[in-house]
């Protein structure tokens, strides 16, 4: 691997991703350490989780399958124009669009990851810390049209510029549409 080839991050990454996403806890084994470390600085109070969690197993319930018994249609973009590399480091802007399963409400948020891996070759992650910044929840009447957007676009890579092409100009997500305009 060349020093500044990030591909085997983004890789893990994806498969961290497709999980999550995609309900597929199993997926997990090939992300985290089997004592990985996840933390969780919620800044809203639009969702909650816990602030800290030890161990795959745990981390994959958190993230997949309890996650996934609330949400569905969860897209999840990792921007790629936020990505900053340092050794074994990697951190990135997100935005996530998904809609509750019991309400239908959609609900949209933003924030940071910082992925610590267990080496230089992004093959494993040890250390998970995901910040949210913003997450709103919104009785949305063109909730479909907006997903539709959002599933045309590079997934789950793609530049924040086009991210916010897709996003609704409605005053409730301005506070996104600025996180956005901010990489």
């Amino acid at each position: 691997m060349q020093k500044n080839d990030i591909t085997p991050f983004l890789s893990t990454i994806n498969r961290y991703i497709a999980a999550k996403d995609n309900n597929k806890p199993h997926l997990l084994s090939q992300v985290f350490t089997q004592q990985a470390t996840l933390s969780m600085q919620v800044n809203t109070d639009g969702i909650s989780f816990p602030s800290e969690v030890v161990g795959r197993h745990a981390i994959s319930d958190v993230l997949v399958s309890q996650f996934n018994q609330t949400y569905e249609n969860i897209y999840t973009f990792c921007l790629s124009d936020s990505i900053d590399r340092n050794g074994s480091l990697l951190a990135c802007k997100w935005l996530v669009a998904m809609t509750e399963k019991e309400s239908g409400n959609l609900k949209v948020g933003c924030g940071h990851y910082d992925w610590e891996f267990q080496s230089e070759d992004g093959s494993s992650v040890k250390k998970l810390s995901i910040t949210i910044r913003h997450m709103f929840t919104l009785d949305f009447q063109n909730t479909a049209h907006f997903l539709h957007g959002l599933s045309e676009l590079p997934y789950p890579w793609c530049f924040s510029s086009s991210a916010r092409i897709e996003m609704p100009a409605i005053p409730a997500l301005q506070d996104i549409r600025t996180f956005l305009d901010q990489i």
